[in-house]
Formats: C-alpha cells, sequence, structure tokens
C-alpha cells in the first residue's frame, strides 16, 4: 500500500513541474506572438487572435490538470480505505487467532472453574474490554450463575445470579440474541436494569449455545473509551459458541469418568 502512495506523489509531483513547463512555454509563445520589430510591444488589436488561442489554450490545460487532480485525490482515498479496511481486517485476524488460541487452551483443561476463569481473564485484554463475567444455567435452579469474572470490580460480580427473561443476560440466554450495549440502548430497552458491578459505557452480551440449545451467556463492557464494534460483538459470538461446546464437552467427559468409577467400585 505504501508504494501506491509514493507513486502518486510522484505523479502529483510530475504534473507540477509539467504545469510549470508548459505555463512557462505559454508565456514565451505569447512573448513572440506580440514581438513587434526589435523591441517587445503589447497589440491587441493586431495580435488578438493569437492572443485568444493561447488564453483558450492555458484554460484548457488548467481544466485538464484539475481534472487530473481530482482523480488522483480520488484515486488516493479510495487507498487509503482499501488500507483502512485491510488495517481491520488484519486486527480481526488478530483478535481471532487470540480468541481462538484461549479456546484451544480451555479445551486442555478438564477443570471446568479453571477454564472459565481463563476464558473470563483473556476475553479483557482482546477486546480491550474493562470487565467480563460467564454465566451458565443451572437447570435445577432455573436460574443463570455467575461461574468467572474478571478484569475491575470482578468481585462483586462472582456468585451473582438471574432468572431466564430477567435483565440484559436473562434475555439474551432466552431470546439467543447479540447485544451491543450504550447507556443509551440500555435506557430504552432495559430502563431500570444494571450491569452488576460496573458502569456501562459499552457493553457486548452474546448467548453459550451448543446445537442451539442455551447454556449460559457471556459479557463484557468498558467503563470509557468508544463503543464495540460489530466485528467485536461477531468475534464474542463465535467464542461463545466455541466455549460452550467446550463447556458441554467437559459436562460429557466428568460425566462419563463418574459412570466409570461407578462401575469399577461396584465391579471390585
Amino acid at each position: 500500500m505504501a508504494i501506491h502512495f509514493e507513486q502518486l506523489d510522484r505523479q502529483r509531483r510530475g504534473m507540477m513541474w509539467l504545469v510549470g513547463v508548459l505555463l512557462a512555454a505559454f508565456c514565451g509563445a505569447m512573448l513572440l506572438t506580440t514581438w513587434n520589430g526589435d523591441a517587445p510591444s503589447i497589440q491587441l488589436e493586431q495580435r488578438w487572435p493569437s492572443m485568444v488561442g493561447l488564453c483558450g489554450l492555458i484554460v484548457l490545460f488548467v481544466l485538464y490538470v484539475q481534472n487530473k487532480h481530482r482523480q488522483l485525490a480520488a484515486l488516493e482515498a479510495k487507498l487509503r480505505d482499501v488500507a483502512v479496511r485491510e488495517a481491520s481486517l488484519q486486527a480481526r485476524f488478530s483478535e481471532l487467532v487470540f480468541l481462538f488460541d484461549t479456546s484451544t487452551q480451555i479445551q486442555l483443561r478438564l477443570d471446568l472453574s479453571s477454564m472459565l476463569d481463563l476464558a473470563a481473564q483473556r476475553l479483557v485484554p482482546c477486546l480491550e474490554a474493562h470487565q467480563s463475567s460467564i454465566m451458565l444455567y443451572n437447570e435445577q435452579l432455573n436460574q443463570l450463575e455467575v461461574k468467572a469474572a474478571a478484569g475491575v470490580d470482578a468481585e462483586r460480580v462472582l456468585e451473582g445470579t438471574t432468572r431466564p427473561g430477567e435483565g440484559v443476560a436473562g434475555h439474551v440466554f432466552s431470546t439467543g440474541e447479540v447485544l451491543n450495549l450504550t447507556p443509551e440502548i440500555m435506557e430504552k430497552r432495559f430502563p431500570g436494569a444494571t450491569m452488576r458491578g460496573r458502569q456501562l459505557v459499552a457493553g457486548l452480551c452474546v448467548p453459550m449455545r451448543f446445537r442451539g440449545t442455551p447454556i449460559g451467556v457471556v459479557s463484557v463492557t468498558r467503563t470509557s473509551g468508544e463503543p464495540f464494534s460489530e466485528m467485536h460483538a461477531n468475534i464474542l459470538a463465535s467464542f461463545a459458541e466455541h466455549c460452550a461446546a467446550t463447556v458441554v464437552k467437559t459436562h460429557h467427559h466428568r460425566e462419563l469418568l463418574t459412570q466409570v468409577r461407578k462401575t469399577a467400585e461396584a465391579a471390585a
């Protein structure tokens, strides 16, 4: 991309040199057309066709230069837009690599608590958030329970609970909707609701689903800075899906180990 900008700069410099040379040539031609005998004199009455012709050529050339300048400016703007998109894609790719590297790591841990703690901790720097939390659904008690939290005031968030359909997390769990939250959206859609232990400036709340079945909710928030983008929401949603599969597989593995242990004890 830097090569393209250098080429544009060379073309712009070349055009400016061309303008200077041609204007000098036009001035010389005008001087020749007004030369009379041994000394130059301006005789518009006799030389007006030549003068008008030269002025017309100068005007046409100036218009041509302006048109080329606009084309170069449009091309430069397009190249800058491509550069911004390329940087955005690189950032998205880096975040995906970071998040799925975390997913790979948590798959290697059979302890569910440490898995979720690791995921919550890694989400904070990856999404430039200030707090993250993971809630899992307790089917017996019919409630969502915070199982892991990281960032500012994480201890205030731990052990928090909510019912499906209640508040932001309950709504996301019940509907499967990905919420990109701002103070305005919170006031409009969830009046009176608060994000436990945090002052919301920007937030994301996504469902954890395994084969269409909700098992929990992942949330990240910022206490200052810019709102999250749609790219961040998509990345977190993909990660939550991957994390949900890991949690379910861990549960199944635990159940299998328990059954094997009971069978061995019965056989003994």
